[in-house]
């Protein structure tokens, strides 16, 4: 075993546990820390067969931030976690407090329903009670979200010069299309990955649970690190790039920009805005809406900002939704061609204002969000959201389930900027 490693506060948290009953809650443990843009490694995902006596070894030597011990009963039969795994982990924290050790514990103290913190030791066959003074969390629902943003403000926290060596810039990445592994990093402030969906087309509902989770903590997050800019980079599914956008507004985050494929800056500005000049029109509709009791009437939008026009699906769902809308609108570009980057920021705030006005014609009416644009432009547009209630769609042309192969919009999350318990509200997309 190598004994001197090398601590990367960019790096993951290695996860030991014991498979035989500790996989369902380090599954979900792992997920979510990686929903928070913490990558993690872990045996299952990370290593070929064969290879769990020297996972370790291997992580150590690629960077870690810190680790978490999964306690449940049957970690007292793991020779390599109790031989191997611990000695050394809590070794490399114990010589370095930088290097974060965490505990997710799942044995209760007899007779109650309270989380034994001896325990930890005592599985581990640790003597001196090294464990105890650990931060230590209950491995249900709640006590992991704790966990979660426990080890988020310690990264943060320790990326504070990383941050303002790079002039006070926070690097984050997203993607929703990834399979989730520790060599899918890319050294940023954070990687925010989810788990990969079984639809061709539509996110994994689970996946878009574990960001409801963690995309409150980010505003918190960027002003941990003393950053004045955030920048973002990847892909994602249109509703989460909304979300992610909406998780930073404006009035949280100074200074916010996309970085596209092609290395093309995408800026945002700080207000919701119609320019002297536009470069938007919009057309609106007003629908037979029916109300009834209780109903609270509804605004459908639909941005299309992409070079050649696609309105079937738009046209279906106006179809299916007539008497839930009392008014309709689409938003196109004056100019035909590609969107130029240098001009994203001006554009969204056109977009969020048209979308905004619309909104309060009707008493501050929800909004059925539809989008066809650039994914930098759903950040921007999602960051100048604050006064909408957004009920974001997806676009599917699958046959998965009883559809036909026609295109439609699916409604996927609802999404409020600022809500207390974060910007994702709800999520729509039905759960196998």
């Amino acid at each position: 075993m190598r004994k001197e490693a090398d601590l990367d506060t960019a790096g993951p948290l290695f996860l030991s546990y014991r498979q035989s009953d500790g996989t369902p809650i380090v599954t979900s443990l792992a997920w979510r820390l990686r929903a928070a843009g913490i990558p993690v490694w872990r045996d299952k995902d990370d290593l070929p067969p064969g290879d769990t006596a020297d996972r370790l070894e291997d992580a150590i030597a690629d960077g870690l931030s810190g680790a978490v011990f999964i306690i449940t009963p049957d970690i007292a039969h793991s020779d390599v976690v109790r031989g191997i795994e611990a000695p050394e982990l809590i070794r490399v924290h114990q010589g370095d407090s930088r290097f974060q050790l965490l505990v997710a514990n799942d044995v209760s103290t007899p007779g109650t329903a309270s989380v034994d913190y001896s325990a930890p030791d005592r599985l581990l066959g640790r003597p001196r009670k090294e464990l105890q003074g650990v931060n230590q969390s209950a491995a249900s629902s709640d006590g992991l979200d704790e966990l979660v943003k426990g080890a988020l403000w310690h990264r943060m926290a320790e990326h504070r010069q990383l941050v303002a060596d790079a002039g006070a810039v926070l690097s984050l990445t997203i993607q929703t299309r990834n399979i989730g592994q520790v060599y899918d990093r890319t050294g940023a402030q954070l990687d925010i990955r989810v788990r990969p969906s079984q639809h061709e087309r539509l996110p994994d509902p689970q996946a878009l649970d574990d960001l409801r989770r963690t995309l409150g903590l980010l505003p918190d997050a960027v002003t941990r690190t003393g950053a004045q800019t955030v920048r973002i980079a990847g892909g994602a599914h249109l509703s989460v790039a909304f979300a992610l956008g909406a998780a930073l507004p404006s009035s949280r985050v100074g200074h916010l920009e996309v970085i596209d494929q092609r290395e093309d800056r995408w800026e945002s500005t700080t207000e919701a805005v119609v320019p002297s000049t536009r470069n938007l029109r919009i057309d609106t509709t007003d629908r037979d809406h029916v109300a009834t009791s209780g109903d609270r009437p509804r605004v459908a939008v639909y941005v299309d900002l992409l070079p050649t026009r696609s309105d079937s699906a738009w046209d279906r769902y106006l179809e299916e939704n007539q008497a839930a809308i009392v008014e309709s609108a689409t938003i196109r570009p004056i100019a035909q061609g590609l969107l130029d980057p240098a001009a994203a920021g001006t554009i969204a705030a056109e977009a969020a204002a048209l979308i905004r006005q619309l909104s309060a014609e009707h008493a501050n009416a929800p909004v059925d969000l539809l989008l066809r644009v650039p994914f930098p432009i759903a950040v921007l547009l999602g960051r100048l959201s604050n006064t909408l209630r957004i009920r974001s769609y997806e676009w599917d042309d699958s046959t998965q389930g009883d559809h036909d192969h026609q295109p439609r919009y699916v409604p996927c999350l609802d999404i409020h900027a600022t809500a207390p318990g974060g910007a994702i509200t709800d999520i729509l997309l039905p759960r196998s």
